[in-house]
């Protein structure tokens, strides 16, 4: 596996827990690099986590077209219930590093320290999900400043179709805002 980013992968999560060199070892020997082209889905299994090293995905609803989330490098997610019609499609191309949900659980229960920063986490991934109904309750000015702000030089590298979108706004309108 390339050191550099699993390295970027190992010092994300020792911002939250010290990794003893054993934990170290079995956690990167249960990660899979996981790569898609632009305009590709994400295919995992239920419940996978995963760390997006690079590009950028868009958690969007296969029926209504709507998009739900934009996820870009550092971002940890969880893929969706096969019941769900919400899947992950790529902005651009993507690499992850992928971790089965039965291998999360038996690392949890293997090293019981790493169950609260697994916590953090899962917290943080609800929070991102919150933030987009935060969002709403701001004027459309305001949700353009607010996203651009989020996503930094990163806005560039996304469709203004797609951002209008993800905001519930016309793309000729949210064109026409000021930044």
């Amino acid at each position: 596996m390339n050191q550099e980013p699993t390295e970027k992968l190992i010092q994300t999560i020792m911002q939250h827990v010290s990794l003893l060199p054993e934990m170290r070892e079995q956690l990167l020997s249960h990660i899979f690099i996981k790569r898609i082209n632009r305009d590709h889905y994400l295919s995992l299994h239920e419940k996978d986590n995963f760390f997006l090293h690079s590009g950028i995905l868009k958690k969007e609803n296969q029926l209504s077209g709507d998009i739900a989330h934009f996820m870009l490098e550092g971002d940890f997610g969880i893929f969706p219930s096969d019941q769900s019609n919400y899947s992950f499609v790529s902005v651009e191309p993507c690499v992850l590093f992928v971790l089965r949900a039965r291998d999360i659980d038996n690392l949890l229960s293997q090293y019981k320290q790493l169950i609260s920063p697994y916590r953090d986490l899962i917290f943080e991934w609800a929070k991102q999900r919150q933030r987009r109904i935060e969002l709403m309750l701001l004027s459309a000015a305001e949700r353009k400043a607010a996203i651009v702000e989020r996503l930094g030089w990163s806005y560039n590298r996304i469709q203004n179709k797609d951002l209008a979108n993800y905001l519930h706004m016309n793309v000729s309108y949210f064109s026409q805002l000021p930044l």
